[in-house]
């Protein structure tokens, strides 16, 4: 399952929420919500994304990453270790880094995103 709208709708269903109370609680037109369920629309916005995870209680990684990044190369481990580490040292705090990750994921995404286009 690789599209973001059949990851919603899936996580929707297992919660029991329907269309319209998902809509509601991450401040969505139902509409949109429905588009993006049904793939129409396949460009939200992180917020968006971060909203809707919220509202399912699930981490917003279910949401973005295909099966497949989940299998990291040690070299990628590695790395995300070392950028840890580093950020620690310049004073970020541990509780931060989650949304740098966050973000970094998304970043990741949108890059695959952009080469299925091609």
């Amino acid at each position: 399952m690789g599209m973001i709208g059949e990851k919603i709708k899936k996580y929707r269903h297992e919660k029991g929420i329907t269309l319209t109370e998902l809509a509601e609680r991450s401040n969505v037109s139902k509409s949109y919500l429905n588009s993006l369920e049904r793939n129409i629309k396949d460009n939200p916005s992180i917020n968006l994304i971060k909203r809707i995870a919220k509202e399912l209680n699930i981490d917003i990684a279910n949401i973005l990453d295909d099966e497949d990044l989940y299998k990291k190369s040690s070299n990628e481990e590695y790395d995300w270790n070392h950028f840890i580490e580093e950020a620690k040292k310049a004073g970020i705090e541990t509780i931060h880094l989650s949304e740098y990750k966050e973000l970094i994921e998304f970043i990741k995404w949108k890059k695959e995103q952009k080469l299925k286009e091609q």
